[in-house]
């Protein structure tokens, strides 16, 4: 397989002020692929936004600021599959 360049964060102020992002923007703002976005929607059990007349789906700002911090900082996820929280998880 060949190495995909990682795509290029944007700058976080092109966005600000909005309420909502579009799933391809949330993917420029946190410099990952659409593919790992509804990775991530999916695993944290994120629910996405629709609005009457439009059939686009979207992510709140909130959210999208929570996947970048969770990116950053992966033990702050939450639970595990056991009920345990990552960080009560002993070092292996």
């Amino acid at each position: 397989m060949a190495n995909v360049q990682r795509r290029q964060k944007t700058d976080p102020n092109k966005y600000e002020g909005k309420a909502y992002l579009t799933y391809e923007e949330a993917a420029e703002y946190l410099g990952i692929r659409r593919s790992s976005l509804y990775s991530m929607i999916t695993t944290l059990g994120i629910k996405p936004h629709k609005f009457k007349l439009d059939k686009k789906r979207y992510l709140a700002m909130e959210d999208v600021k929570r996947i970048k911090e969770i990116r950053e900082k992966p033990w702050l996820a939450g639970e595990d599959e056991e009920g345990n929280k990552s960080a009560d998880k002993p070092a292996a």
